[in-house]
């Protein structure tokens, strides 16, 4: 069986169903539809930042493989610097915060979050004007590390 091509016309209709998806925590779906757009038009810069958003969604689904490969990839796609390392520093942030659910993984949490402040700090920098997403997502991920009391690891010379 062969895959059906949607009207390239629906575009913004069925990527309004992928962000609907989104909010209703189903990344597959919202995936699924990206995947549908890219197969009629392969470069649609708002398909590839939902496409980018349901992949690093998945890191809040349990029992689901992440594919951080293919997110870089798919960030490599965008046209806009901004939305790169904007993007980049999304998907540093949700792969950080997926590792605070295991207490042995907090200092590696802790280290993603202050990767991810340095992308959004970059970004913040050269975002169009009157945007404060870059703001938010600095500020989230320090709050989340004032309120986790996360900290960088130790280095140990010795083990005992």
């Amino acid at each position: 069986m062969n895959y059906h091509l949607i009207h390239k016309d629906s575009i913004s209709t069925v990527l309004e169903k992928a962000r609907q998806y989104r909010s209703l925590r189903e990344p597959d779906l919202a995936i699924s539809i990206c995947i549908d757009v890219f197969a009629v038009d392969p470069e649609n810069q708002e398909a590839l930042v939902i496409y980018i958003l349901a992949l690093t969604d998945q890191y809040s689904h349990q029992h689901v493989k992440v594919q951080p490969k293919k997110i870089i990839e798919t960030i490599a796609r965008l046209t806009s610097e901004f939305h790169q390392i904007y993007y980049t520093g999304i998907f540093l942030e949700r792969k950080a915060r997926a590792l605070l659910r295991n207490p042995m993984s907090q200092s590696f949490a802790y280290e993603g979050l202050m990767e991810a402040i340095v992308k959004y700090e970059a970004a913040e920098k050269m975002a169009p004007s009157h945007c404060s997403d870059p703001i938010l997502r600095y500020n989230s991920c320090l709050r989340t590390i004032e309120k986790e009391h996360l900290k960088p690891r130790e280095e140990f010379d010795e083990l005992y």
